[in-house]
């Protein structure tokens, strides 16, 4: 299923955390308003997250009912293939690209002086955290695990893999419900979110559309009051809260304002215009290469010395300026090279048929 208004949406996800990063490498530049900025903006994380529920969902979904016809195994295949090629690609290229930074550039601060180091390996394969590479590679380990649970209801449940999934959040439920801290990708109370994304996917499948306005209003009413806690509750913001907190605050506005945009969308009332639909297919490259980049340039203007001299706003919209052209390079020299790649469709067991030009052409298709 294809959804302009979900594309946008992805659109405004990954321009909330951008702008949000964005203020990090110049600090003199904060103000009174963007530390409010500080706190609704990493929402745009927990707006991924429902976003990929209903996506992901949607596409193990059909594959799943389609083994009948086309096997279990093939399935599965498809499924596994076609999100690690999502995902990897564009990831490990800004993986070893900041790789060559720290060696060539060590005075750009690709993350915190403290941050723990991890072995380069595990962080190549999204198997450990913090990344002090790319930052944002948190978020990736939480969709690689939500991809091996719909991977394994393809196997085990391919005509209802919304069962195994629906497992997995009660036990994710039943562990914080009993108050039992358990830090794991599996466990965190923000997978929830996904199961937000389902939510909306359900519904979509079975036709409704009621009550989208109502869903936006309660959705950003929702985000704004979510991120008003934060900041009223610490500077700190999300990160000094329960880690329950930012799933209601975040995750559950996030999920109205998902099915309100889609269903508006199905009703026909209104949807993105292309530029916030072309940056949607972007996003993730926007995404993931804006703290490298904008490390690089803050890293640059120090070392020439105009930090200080050249208006902080110029400087600020120089990085706009510089992002948005790389995640669209990104998104078509990578992304899109992979996803329409033959050998990615062969290696996922759907080679695209080639049409018959000639009667020869014909002949052997018969055959």
């Amino acid at each position: 299923m294809y959804s302009k208004n979900i594309q946008g949406l992805r659109a405004i996800a990954a321009l909330m955390v951008v702008f949000t990063h964005s203020f990090y490498p110049l600090v003199p530049m904060r103000n009174h308003w963007s530390q409010f900025v500080g706190a609704i903006g990493p929402s745009g994380v927990d707006l991924f997250f429902v976003i990929s529920g209903f996506v992901v969902f949607l596409s193990a979904d059909r594959l799943g009912k389609n083994a009948d016809i086309t096997g279990i195994w093939r399935a599965l295949r498809e499924f596994v293939v076609r999100r690690v090629f999502r995902i990897y690609p564009v990831y490990l290229t800004a993986f070893l690209i900041a790789s060559l930074v720290l060696i060539l550039m060590p005075a750009a601060e690709l993350s915190p002086a403290g941050m723990k180091q991890q072995p380069w390996w595990d962080l190549a394969l999204l198997i450990a955290q913090p990344n002090n590479r790319i930052l944002a590679a948190w978020t990736l380990q939480y969709e690689m695990t939500f991809y091996a649970v719909c991977a394994l209801g393809i196997l085990l449940f391919p005509r209802r893999i919304v069962a195994a999934i629906a497992l997995w959040m009660a036990i994710v439920l039943c562990i914080w419900g009993a108050g039992i801290y358990m830090p794991s990708v599996f466990t965190a109370p923000i997978v929830l979110e996904f199961a937000f994304g389902i939510v909306v996917a359900l519904l979509v499948e079975r036709k409704f559309s009621e009550y989208a306005l109502t869903s936006l209003a309660a959705g950003f009413g929702g985000l704004v009051i979510g991120a008003i806690c934060y900041r009223l509750h610490d500077p700190k913001g999300a990160w000094a809260l329960p880690v329950m907190w930012r799933t209601v605050c975040f995750g559950l506005p996030s999920g109205f304002i998902v099915y309100g945009f889609v269903a508006v969308e199905m009703r026909r009332m209104w949807t993105f215009s292309k530029a916030w639909t072309d940056l949607g297919d972007a996003s993730y490259s926007l995404y993931l290469w804006h703290q490298l980049l904008f490390a690089v340039m803050a890293a640059i203007y120090v070392q020439l010395g105009i930090v200080g001299k050249v208006n902080e706003w110029i400087l600020w919209l120089s990085f706009f300026a510089a992002i948005f052209p790389l995640s669209f390079i990104s998104f078509y020299q990578i992304e899109r090279r992979f996803n329409k790649a033959e050998w990615v469709a062969r290696v996922a067991g759907t080679p695209r048929k080639k049409p018959a030009s000639t009667a020869t052409d014909l002949k052997a298709e018969v055959v």
